[in-house]
């Protein structure tokens, strides 16, 4: 009778938490395909000359690029030659969407959740798969 009772308890734990679960593991997906997507490009960046070329204009970016720009042509000293262009290199938008600087100063801690997340759930499903082979007759 316990074991139906906690059975129960479980299913209704998981029919409530499905629905959030599945947009978390979503919005996760979207990320990782993000990451992954972004460190191909950043391996291959010198054969992909689009890559060493393109420019994305500063309307489309968020307002911390337009910063950072200005910042580095006073670095430079660049400051009155380039001050009409507003694009940025396609470099940084890739580099800063790998290391999660694009999503603002919370961004890398997104990330870290995010390994923290995979970590948990791949030794837990390593640890099933080996428990549930253990236990198989095959």
């Amino acid at each position: 009778m316990a074991s139906s009772r906690s059975m129960r308890t479980w299913r209704k734990f998981h029919r409530y938490s499905f629905g959030y679960s599945k947009w978390i593991s979503l919005i996760l997906v979207i990320l990782l395909l993000v990451i992954s997507i972004t460190g191909i490009l950043l391996t291959h960046q010198n054969d992909l000359k689009s890559i060493q070329t393109g420019r994305v204009p500063l309307s489309i970016l968020p307002d911390h690029y337009e910063t950072r720009l200005e910042q580095t042509r006073e670095r430079q000293g660049t400051k009155d030659i380039f001050a009409a262009q507003d694009n940025v290199p396609v470099r940084w938008i890739i580099l800063d969407l790998h290391t999660g600087e694009f999503f603002g100063k919370y961004g890398p801690f997104l990330y870290d959740l995010l390994a923290a997340i995979m970590l948990v759930l791949g030794s837990t499903g390593m640890y099933m798969y080996f428990k549930i082979r253990k236990n198989s007759i095959y």
